[in-house]
């Protein structure tokens, strides 16, 4: 964990920020591989250079940072990138949408296409309406305009 820090430091300090707190915590909610929350700590200003617009900069970050990890580091685990716990959050309103969406199909007995959204949170929709018994999901289109349909179980 400390050859990511490491990683993550000296890419946010190239890119002249040098007030910065990484934290990885191991999640066991991946069956088939080792996950790590990685949440790092910036000033607020900073941070919305990477969670404004719907998160794109914090998107193309994880996926550089996982770039130059895989290089230093081939075989590490999976893990998802947080600034100041963004992604927290912003899980707390899609567990809310989720769950009022499968309400509102129930009511009106339609599908609800639901705007697009990254992997992660489609990911995490469809992980949170499997509970529902009466409800189905699918992800639609084609990245980055991918979405999921909610619908009634046939």
């Amino acid at each position: 964990m400390e050859a990511i820090k490491k990683v993550i430091k000296e890419l946010f300090q190239t890119m002249g920020f040098n007030n910065i707190k990484t934290d990885i915590k191991k999640d066991n909610s991946l069956k088939e591989r080792e996950l790590l929350l990685i949440n790092i700590k910036i000033n607020p200003e900073q941070a919305d250079y990477f969670i404004k617009e719907d998160a794109i900069g914090l998107n193309a970050l994880q996926r550089l940072i996982r770039i130059l990890i895989s290089k230093r580091i081939p075989d590490q685990a999976f893990f998802i990138l947080d600034i100041n716990n963004y992604r927290k959050e912003r899980e707390k309103f899609l567990i809310d949408l989720a769950l009022k969406t499968a309400e509102g199909v129930r009511k009106t007995k339609k599908p609800v296409t639901l705007e697009p959204m990254p992997a992660y949170e489609r990911r995490f929709i469809h992980l949170r309406l499997a509970e529902q018994l009466d409800i189905v999901t699918e992800s639609i289109g084609q990245e980055p305009e991918r979405k999921v349909v909610v619908r009634l179980y046939p």
